[in-house]
């Protein structure tokens, strides 16, 4: 071998050991890399568990502040955001008390259609409609009739149902107050509307009618839809479904393409982006006293029937099977479901109830709860009252 050969292996052996010494370092770097991710995994998952499995039986406030407020005001979750209205108006203000915007106005009996972060207030046998978000008042709307209900989409699309004698008209609007379309209900045909909704993407309204039938009622739900696929459907009518000797006064969708009825005897789940059916149906013993939900479950509260306790919770997936049912005493004066855990509360008393059953907390807060707004654990809330907001931490 001469001397080029012998350098040119020798440079060949040292580039192969310098390629291994790399490899080498960079297999170390990615292995370190996963261990440390395997770990903080690891950790996380610890401590959901514990978040999970945690009783909580006392409480501190954090920090506190003053809010303008006043106790003829409804105050209601606006996403993140603490939203007060009643007859003179209706303002936002954010968790630390910072008004984010007013809207003045007169009404004589003002009613809330909310959707996640939109709500549209309106004046019940008025002529007004307010729409207004997180950001601030976005538009309002004038009607010729006496408004009954209202539904609002994210989106800001309203639907109203106005009242003109023997015939029930059901308007949508744009924020802006346009008219996006309009349909007519004749009382002797096909009832009189008792409920409506819209979806969030402003494209299916669903209602409600009662109807009388001879000596009997019979209600339907029916939905119509205002995209591309209703257009050549009459009045937009996509699908219904008619229920005998059946009150269907609650009507909600969860999603765009999941909606659900609760009747007197029973509790209804649909599915469908455009031409919604029939999921699932729950028949009811007992009369519900109140309804609540979130995008997967609904809950229905009724007198306890085997007089274990006062109210019976149950909790309902979206094809009908039943997540949870709970016993309580409290006068409750809201419930709240959000994520895995659910809040009942009072002005002074609250609840925690995890979807598995566990009872979190159970206790008396020394503060005014007007609302609660639950943190991004189950150990820290914020409790909003008349002229306070207060951080509180369970523990």
């Amino acid at each position: 071998m001469d001397e080029n050969e012998f350098q040119s292996t020798t440079e060949q052996k040292r580039s192969t050991r310098m390629a291994d010494l790399i490899f080498k370092h960079r297999m170390f770097l990615v292995i370190r890399v996963l261990v440390m991710i395997a770990i903080v995994a690891v950790l996380v998952s610890v401590f959901w568990v514990q978040q999970k499995k945690h009783v909580f039986t006392d409480y501190e406030v954090k920090n506190s502040y003053m809010r303008t407020g006043s106790s003829s005001s409804t105050t209601v979750l606006l996403e993140d955001c603490i939203l007060s209205y009643n007859h003179d108006g209706a303002n936002c203000m954010d968790a630390q008390g910072k008004i984010l915007w007013n809207q003045a106005f007169e009404m004589q009996n003002p009613i809330l259609a909310q959707c996640e972060k939109t709500i549209a207030i309106g004046d019940y046998d008025g002529n007004k409609i307010y729409v207004a978000g997180t950001s601030g008042p976005i538009g309002s709307i004038a009607t010729n009739l006496p408004i009954k209900s209202i539904a609002v989409s994210e989106t800001g699309v309203v639907a109203a149902v106005l009242d003109d004698h023997t015939i029930t008209w059901i308007y949508l609007f744009d924020s802006k107050g346009n008219v996006i379309a309009y349909f007519k209900t004749i009382i002797s045909q096909s009832g009189y509307p008792i409920a409506v909704s819209i979806s969030p993407n402003g494209t299916l309204v669903m209602v409600s009618y009662l109807q009388a039938v001879g000596n009997q009622i019979k209600s339907g739900v029916a939905f119509f839809n205002f995209g591309e696929v209703g257009k050549n459907e009459i009045d937009n009518y996509v699908s219904g479904y008619d229920y005998t000797n059946t009150l269907v006064p609650y009507v909600q969708f969860m999603t765009n393409s999941l909606a659900f009825a609760v009747a007197d005897n029973r509790l209804m789940f649909y599915t469908g982006e455009q031409k919604p059916v029939s999921k699932a149906e729950v028949l009811l013993d007992a009369e519900v006293q109140s309804v609540f939900y979130d995008s997967q479950h609904v809950a229905l509260v009724t007198y306890d029937p085997t007089g274990t306790g006062k109210y019976l919770m149950t909790v309902y997936n979206s094809d009908g099977s039943v997540a949870l049912k709970k016993v309580f005493d409290l006068d409750y004066k809201n419930i709240l479901l959000n994520g895995d855990n659910i809040y009942v509360y009072t002005e002074s008393q609250c609840l925690i109830y995890s979807l598995s059953g566990i009872e979190k907390f159970a206790g008396t807060l020394n503060l005014d709860i007007s609302m609660i707004i639950p943190g991004r654990y189950v150990s820290s809330m914020t409790v909003v009252g008349v002229n306070t907001i207060a951080e509180v931490r369970l523990r």
